[in-house]
């Protein structure tokens, strides 16, 4: 039995591999762990398993002058830092994290032990129900009062850009022979390559033009996958690995883009998906009483949709897609192309 853990002697212990992907470079792994007490009594747990970025197999492939500004990026304490800041008591009644029952640090390893949650399936009312937690959230501090009181820092989008982006994604997309890909080329219209290359010229200006937009404290990883609703109660939100304050408005790329990126969604509900998550975000930020424009939350969303899902959108490895290459590549291809046409409305 774990020395933490109280209850009966005789227990039999279960290690379950969770079945999605891990991609993020700081986590090691993630699994569910089932005590099964001899009068029948299952408990179950979300492992969460830490390392420093260095001890990913993805860090062979990062040249040595990126080395330091990646173990900044992704710094394998700031997880477990931000569940002990504060944040987690203070969050509006709509939204909480997942309760913590134990942590186990070693020199290279940290092990976060969780409430395992529930989950069911996404419809517009969750749509627009996350979006409005999203909102009170985001809305509910400004910058100046969540660094002081939660110790929050920054994280830069641009870092995306400049790195990944402009270094991988953009030159490959450049060569002729990415576009005559049969399955690239079944998807993507006429003017999306040229209408994609002509945003990536001005995405730096929309960079600048972020410092206007006021700043809140962000999930930073909005994804479908990280908000669990348990019953009537508050909306559980999960993986805080990225936790910043940033521009209100950007967590909602990744709420929006999470599903189609993996082929979940559903091209026709495109429209009815960004109607759900705009009324629910403006909710969400008249409760919290956060005096924002419209059009500067959008041009946030519009930014982070673009660099964090635009330019990527049908930069595919093999082993990505699945059985049904073309379809998801059509799917992203959807996406990415409202997302071109929304960042073009703020590109000036």
């Amino acid at each position: 039995m774990e020395p933490w853990i109280s209850g009966p002697e005789q227990a039999t212990w279960t290690r379950i591999p969770l079945g999605h992907p891990v991609s993020n470079m700081t986590t090691h792994s993630i699994e569910r762990i089932q005590r099964n007490d001899d009068d029948g009594t299952l408990t179950s747990y979300v492992v969460k398993t830490l390392r420093p970025a260095s001890e990913s197999p993805v860090w062979a492939m990062i040249p040595p002058d990126h080395h330091a500004e990646t173990l900044e990026a992704l710094n394998w304490l700031d997880e477990p830092r931000l569940y002990a800041c504060g944040l987690r008591e203070a969050l509006p009644d709509v939204l909480r994290m997942p309760t913590v029952h134990h942590v186990e640090q070693s020199p290279t390893r940290i092990a976060i032990w969780m409430e395992d949650v529930a989950d069911g399936g996404w419809d517009l009312d969750r749509y627009r129900r996350t979006a409005q937690a999203l909102g009170c959230l985001n809305g509910a501090w400004s910058a100046a009062a969540a660094v002081d009181r939660f110790g929050l820092g920054h994280r830069d989008i641009g870092g995306l850009f400049f790195g990944k982006i402009c270094n991988l994604d953009l030159p490959l997309q450049r060569d002729d022979t990415f576009w005559e890909q049969p399955d690239v080329a079944a998807v993507a219209d006429g003017r999306y390559r040229r209408d994609l290359l002509a945003l990536a010229e001005k995405i730096p200006a929309m960079l600048g033009a972020l410092d206007a937009i006021p700043r809140g404290v962000c999930h930073g990883d909005a994804t479908p996958g990280n908000f669990m609703e348990v019953g009537d109660g508050p909306i559980v939100a999960i993986d805080w690995a990225f936790g910043n304050v940033d521009a209100i408005g950007s967590d909602l790329a990744q709420l929006l883009a999470g599903r189609f990126e993996s082929g979940e969604a559903e091209i026709a509900d495109l429209d009815a998906i960004v109607a759900a998550i705009t009324d629910g975000y403006r909710c969400g930020l008249a409760r919290a009483g956060a005096a924002i424009d419209d059009d500067q939350w959008h041009r946030a969303w519009a930014t982070h949709l673009a660099i964090r899902s635009v330019f990527s959108a049908l930069v595919l490895e093999p082993d990505d897609s699945g059985d049904d290459r073309v379809g998801l590549l059509r799917t992203r291809a959807a996406l990415s192309r409202f997302g071109i046409d929304f960042a073009t409305r703020f590109a000036g």
